[in-house]
């Protein structure tokens, strides 16, 4: 028992005042953008939208084995994987668009994601592939267009930071120093991460607005 509490905390204990900081924000303003989420959005799942959840998750999952370019310590350029969650979100909104990421982040992590403790692998998959649904949080713009590009470059920011602190806080150890964890953690993830935005944002500008359309039609 106590030794895996020792794993399943350890990293934590180590984290400097501004590790605990940043994780004190993130759940936080996890927190607010949640409630706020709920509160403007009554969430009432039906078998067609279990439906079409599934095969969002299906797709992402199938495009996510897609990989155009393939990072050395994890990371990839893919065709586009996120973007199903993404118009899932858009389409339904944010909550139920938390919830189809975060599953796909579970089975993720079951195609052969990175395990160092219960921590980092909430993080780096539940977590960073759940606040995909983020895109979600412009669903109501009246400009559709418009509210899906930013809906797309909030999910993937939000993404890249939980990358990103994941990086500094659990794999920091292989790295030289603080500075260099962080530097180095912004930098290898954005390197991926930018490049898989531009597709995302490119296809949701060429098709997008049509799948989004179709979707509500059968919501």
């Amino acid at each position: 028992m106590n030794e895996f509490l020792t794993n399943m905390f350890g990293d934590l204990t180590e984290l400097p005042w501004w590790g605990w900081l940043v994780v004190a924000l993130l759940l936080i303003g996890g927190a607010v953008a949640f409630a706020k989420a709920r509160g403007s959005q009554k969430v009432i799942w039906n078998a067609r939208m279990l439906a079409v959840g599934a095969m969002c998750i299906a797709l992402s999952s199938v495009l996510s084995n897609i990989k155009l370019f393939s990072m050395a310590a994890g990371g990839s350029v893919t065709a586009a994987s996120m973007l199903p969650i993404m118009l899932f979100a858009f389409v339904y909104g944010p909550v139920p668009g938390l919830t189809v990421g975060f599953v796909h982040g579970l089975l993720q992590f079951l195609m052969g994601g990175w395990f160092l403790n219960v921590w980092q692998m909430l993080l780096e998959y539940p977590i960073a592939f759940g606040v995909l649904g983020l895109a979600g949080l412009t669903w109501k713009m009246k400009n559709q267009h418009a509210g899906l590009i930013i809906g797309v470059l909030i999910a993937c920011a939000a993404r890249w930071f939980c990358s990103t602190l994941a990086g500094i806080v659990f794999w920091g150890d292989f790295t030289n120093g603080t500075w260099a964890a962080i530097t180095y953690s912004i930098g290898y993830n954005a390197s991926y991460m930018v490049p898989e935005c531009i597709i995302c944002a490119a296809l949701g500008l060429l098709m997008g607005k049509r799948l989004v359309s179709e979707l509500r039609k059968v919501k």
